[in-house]
């Protein structure tokens, strides 16, 4: 780095100023109009692509001033030279390292995105900045590069790490970024774009990480994760990996545990679990009852949610004694990721309740409201009773009609005991009342006690169909040998005031239509749904299990009313 030595004549004026301004913080300069430019970097020294570099420091220039902290807390070299030094001189950095260089070796240095803006903090580094240069004769030519997606449409995608690991010389299957720092990082931009330049030739596993801690380590139920569906090899003859697309998620490690169990009378127990279980393992054979002393069981009879929270349960059981006491045992129990109820407590005593079991069953809840409007025209509508119920009482006891009494082909499925899923066979009018009736009077509890009201009427009334519109277009699926699961494909809303999420399945040549959408501007993405559940599965970094693999269309597509959107392209790879 150049410094000009100033002339003797003004040094005594420099130098007691010099005294003030190295004893106090970086202050960032006052006055003038508000800076919204993001700063860049405008040299370097090594120049880019330099070879045969034996030097041991390097420095960066910047086109403004910029805050130091930001900027050394940004810079990451692969591979690793040691501890870094950092000195300052206006604009200016150069950082010397301690470490010895390889021969023969493609270094890379990585400025990422969070170096701050001195007079505006809110400007940062719209891009990472890469500068490679070669202790050998020749730079590494590999490149990985994508795009990173957050968990919500709402979130921002920049300042993502994403760390790079070479498998050539590690066992995969033991590589764990929880312990084991990367071998080449960069960081996202405004968009979420990366890329990983230089790369030496070889299979790579890559992570993003929303690495809270500066740790370059991944910190489960911290930092926000995202792998791919895959590993990458690079080769001479296919250098780059390109329009990688990942999606953040939070991974969840925690085994869910049973919190408390209450009875409320003595045929009833609410049980709750410290985080929502898959209703799917909740079954009566996996939950035990028996008395603590003889350990004879108490028969259930039926185990059901309280929705929509899946961390409450009800449990029908035989007729509890007040005077003993009972162990509740759970024994498979898993959570929304699959992680079994903890060994170490997934079992409470309780005392058997001495209170009748005097309520009569009713519909407690259904997910439509009493006189809600603008619903879809496609409804889903769930129902949740109050108890356990003999399922063959209510057929044909739940009736959709419209406002002139003529009935609405529906369709029941039953979750449990005590709550259905009502879908109608056929689209909906619009801007059309409509009622959802109960007719109850020969449904009967679990025990056979009739319900409480022999009739319940819900009204909605659903949206205008002249102020909807639809998205058309198809899914291109590049790989031919991963096609197990059929594509669903999402638009989700991304305006304030409409965040609502509309899916379809795409037929088996890729075209798809999304019917009946509020106008808006939405991101639309598809997933191969490999394991057949019907939701994006993100994977996990340790063990391994790549994501199910998703694309986005380009570009965010504005939906106006009565207008269908058509031609839509989504490559799936």
């Amino acid at each position: 780095m150049n410094r000009l030595r100033p002339p003797l004549s003004i040094l005594f004026l420099v130098v007691p100023a010099f005294f003030v301004i190295s004893c106090a913080n970086q202050i960032p300069p006052t006055g003038g109009p508000i800076d919204t430019v993001p700063p860049t970097i405008v040299s370097t020294y090594p120049a880019p692509y330099t070879l045969h570099f034996k030097h041991h420091r390097f420095d960066l220039e910047f086109d403004k001033y910029v805050d130091h902290r930001s900027v050394e807390e940004s810079i990451f070299i692969s591979p690793y030279v040691g501890d870094l030094e950092f000195d300052w001189s206006g604009k200016e950095v150069e950082v010397t390292f301690s470490g010895e260089l390889r021969e023969n070796t493609t270094y890379v240095i990585n400025v990422g995105t969070d170096v701050k803006d001195l007079r505006s903090p809110a400007n940062r580094m719209a891009q990472a900045f890469t500068l490679a240069f070669s202790t050998g004769g020749e730079i590494d030519r590999g490149g990985i590069r994508g795009r990173i997606f957050p968990a919500k449409s709402s979130d921002h995608p920049e300042g993502v790490m994403i760390f790079a690991y070479q498998l050539a010389d590690l066992d995969a299957d033991t590589l764990d970024p929880r312990t084991l720092k990367p071998d080449y990082i960069t960081q996202t931009g405004k968009n979420g774009d990366f890329y990983l330049q230089h790369l030496s030739f070889g299979p790579y596993r890559i992570f993003a990480v929303r690495d809270e801690y500066r740790n370059l380590l991944y910190d489960p139920e911290t930092d926000e994760f995202g792998v791919p569906s895959r590993d990458f090899v690079l080769a001479a003859s296919d250098s780059l990996e390109d329009d990688i697309h990942i999606r953040l998620a939070s991974e969840d490690t925690t085994a869910p545990r049973v919190i408390d169990v209450d009875p409320k009378d003595s045929h009833h127990l609410l049980i709750e679990f410290s985080e929502s279980i898959d209703t799917s393992s909740a079954a009566p054979i996996v939950f035990s009852i028996a008395d603590s002393l003889s350990k004879e069981q108490l028969k259930i009879h039926s185990l059901f949610p309280i929705l929509p929270s899946l961390s409450k349960f009800i449990a029908v059981t035989d007729k509890q004694d007040s005077a003993r006491e009972y162990r509740l045992t759970v024994l498979q129990a898993r959570d929304l990721v699959g992680i079994p109820v903890s060994a170490r407590a997934n079992a409470i005593n309780f005392a058997g309740s001495r209170y009748a079991d005097t309520l009569a069953p009713k519909v407690s809840a259904t997910s439509v409201a009493d006189s809600s409007r603008n619903v879809v025209l496609r409804p889903v509508v769930l129902v949740q009773f109050s108890d356990a119920v003999q399922r063959q009482s209510l057929v044909n006891a739940i009736v959709l009609s419209d406002s002139s009494g003529k009935a609405v082909p529906i369709s029941l499925d039953w979750l449990n005991d005590a709550s259905c899923r009502l879908k109608t066979l056929t689209g909906l009018s619009g801007k059309t009342w409509y009622n959802l009736t109960f007719l109850t009077q020969k449904a009967l509890g679990w025990s056979g006690t009739r319900f409480t009201d022999s009739l319940k009427v819900t009204r909605f009334e659903t949206l205008d169909a002249e102020a909807l519109s639809s998205i058309e277009g198809v899914v291109f699926d590049a790989d031919t040998a991963a096609r197990n699961g059929k594509i669903i494909v999402t638009a989700e809303g991304v305006d304030q005031k409409n965040q609502k999420s509309y899916s379809a399945v795409a037929m088996q040549n890729g075209n798809f239509m999304i019917p009946a959408i509020e106008e808006g501007r939405y991101v639309v993405y598809a997933f191969r749904d490999r394991n057949m559940n019907e939701r994006y599965d993100a994977g996990r970094p340790f063990p391994f299990v790549g994501s199910e693999r998703f694309a986005y269309a380009p570009d965010t597509l504005k939906v106006r009313a009565r207008w269908p959107l058509e031609g839509v392209r989504i490559d799936l790879r």
